[in-house]
């Protein structure tokens, strides 16, 4: 396995980081930092979340994932971040558990070693979540991303499990623009 492209935070400490950063030697980046000169894309973003979901192998989605797959320019601030049912069960956390949520297998993707909702996924839980037209623009972006029409994201929505808001989300899905 490659190693990691974002920094350390066990390895470092903050003064160190500040060093690094002082000398231009680093940027930050979501959680973490990165060297400079590392191009950013997707798997960056998502490994720079690590510090917050490695522990307990948690799912960045909503806006987090719309984040790391490029389509907002800021990570939301509280990162939204999910325990997958079906994949790890229940499990006790020492701290007020994040969402849960039961996701299927195409649900996630493991980018930079941190699971993230895919696109569709996403723009489905943004619509199906967000107050009306709060999400559509992020959604409409991340279609474009997974190269998915409003109406065939709308027909892939149909097969989710069961889950508050679905008619709603496949009716918002298949109204955004192309």
């Amino acid at each position: 396995m490659p190693a990691s492209p974002v920094l350390d935070l066990d390895l470092l400490s903050p003064a160190e980081r500040s060093v690094l950063r002082l000398d231009g030697d680093s940027v930050p980046l979501g959680l973490t930092d990165v060297p400079l000169g590392v191009p950013v894309g997707p798997a960056v973003r998502a490994a720079s979340l690590a510090p917050a979901t490695a522990r307990y192998d948690l799912v960045v989605e909503l806006r987090g994932a719309a984040w790391v797959h490029g389509v907002v320019p800021a990570l939301p601030d509280p990162l939204t971040l999910a325990v997958d049912l079906l994949r790890t069960g229940r499990r006790s956390m020492p701290i007020r558990p994040p969402r849960e949520v039961r996701f299927r297998p195409d649900d996630t993707v493991r980018l930079g070693g941190v699971l993230v909702t895919t696109p569709l996924r996403t723009a489905f839980d943004l619509v199906r979540l967000e107050p009306e037209g709060a999400g559509d623009e992020v959604a409409t972006a991340l279609l474009r991303l997974a190269e998915l029409t409003p109406p065939i994201a709308a027909a892939l929505a149909q097969l989710h499990i069961r889950c508050p808001n679905k008619e709603r989300a496949i009716e918002r899905l298949a109204a955004l623009p192309v």
